[in-house]
Order: C-alpha cells, then structure tokens, then sequence
C-alpha cells in the first residue's frame, strides 16, 4: 500500500484542536501528509462522538491518501489503516474500524472524504488509540480499555504512529475486499458484535460480504450493510 508520506511531511505538532480537521484543511489548499498531535482538545470519532483523551495518554494522527484520489471504495483505505493498527498494537480488529482488546474499544480509524484544489476527492484517515490511560469516565468505563490496562506498560504515542505507518507498506493495494481480507482475517473479532444501524435498528454481525460490506441480522432477517453507509452517515 502507498504511503501518505507521498502527499507530504510528517507534520508534528504540541496541541490541536483536532488532526482531522488540520489534514482537511490541507487537502482544500492541495497539500497533505501526515499530522501528529501529542494533545488533541476535540477529537472526534465516527458521526460526530467525542474522543476523550488527556496529553500523552493517546495516540492521535490523521493522514492524507492523495495517491488514492477519487477511490471507489475509499472505505478499504481506512480499512487497511486499521489492520496496520491492530498488526503493531496486537489487538482484534471489529467492522468496518474498531481496535478491540478482551471485548473492549481500544481505538478506532475516522475515515472521511474532502475534495482537494482540483475537485478530486481524497480519504483522510484519522487514528485514535488508548495507550497509556489508567481508567476512563464511567460512562464508557465498560467498554473502553487502552494499552496500558489491557498489556501492562508505557507507550510512546510518536514511535508508535511511526511503525503503523512502516506497517502500511506491507499491505495489499486496497482495490477490493478480497486483497484485504486475507489479512484482516487474522485479527477479525466482528461475527457477534452489536451493531446501531442509521435507522435506529439493533444488528447483529454474521460476516463481512464479498465487497467488504457487514452482513447481519435484524429481528431475524439478514441483511447487508456497506462500510461507507456505516462510515461516511450514507
């Protein structure tokens, strides 16, 4: 898989309000890369939720894909982002973007579409990991988990984000489901998961598809959902 390095420099900065939004921004001036934060005050993750994280406790970095401008499954970069996360951190991996240890999120993959100073459309692709926190509020105490908790230890949020990035050149070029899943097999945690559909509906996972979309059970009736309904709100 092609590198974001490809559409600029490794950009790290002390605090953001969101890495997202910078990389956005970036592709509309037609510029791009990577941006490292080592505080980010309003993260978010997918359809608009909150990403709690205090300074040094996670690891926060969006990329630019411009090398896969005007992607037809745009949503397969984001998904190969994620086998890279789950591949360096050693967790489970959930569809279409969850980083999942012992049942627990540990992070997620943002993937959203910008249109860059031609009009082409380009994925950036943001990460959230929990590293280094000790315990999380107690809303989401029970079914949050970070690195430190699940394995023991420190991480360094930096050299971490660097070997995701080396993790990405040993992966298939994501042009359909069937290069990646061969490779997303090895960390799949999805069959059983719950699942809140755009229409408010309850779905149980059963598979990915042949295109890299879920299938599932609704009050007993399969049906198929797209990642990129899931990811970019359809």
């Amino acid at each position: 898989m092609r590198s974001p390095l490809e559409d600029g420099h490794w950009h790290e900065l002390k605090e953001v309000a969101s890495t997202q939004d910078l990389a956005a921004q970036a592709v509309r001036e037609g510029k791009g890369g990577i941006f490292f934060a080592r505080d980010q005050s309003v993260g978010r993750g997918r359809f608009g939720r909150e990403w709690i994280s205090g300074p040094g406790e996670s690891l926060t970095f969006s990329m630019t894909f411009g090398a896969y401008a005007d992607h037809p499954r745009a949503y397969l970069i984001g998904m190969s982002v994620a086998i890279a996360a789950a591949a360096v951190v050693r967790c489970e991996l959930a569809w279409p973007n969850d980083l999942v240890a012992e049942g627990k999120k540990l992070g997620g993959i943002l993937t959203e579409l910008v249109k860059d100073n031609q009009g082409r459309t380009i994925a950036i692709v943001g990460v959230g990991i929990n590293l280094n926190q000790q315990q999380f509020p107690q809303a989401i105490r029970d079914r949050a988990t970070s690195l430190a908790l699940y394995g023991g230890g420190a991480y360094a949020p930096l050299e971490i984000g660097h070997q995701i990035i080396d993790c990405l050149a040993t992966l298939p070029e994501p042009n359909t489901w069937s290069d990646l899943r061969p490779v997303w097999e090895l960390f799949d945690s999805t069959p059983g998961k719950e699942y809140k559909l755009p229409s408010g509906e309850t779905a149980i996972a059963v598979a990915i598809g042949p295109e890299g979309e879920l299938m599932c059970s609704v009050n007993g009736e399969t049906m198929t959902v797209m990642a990129a309904e899931a990811i970019f709100g359809g």
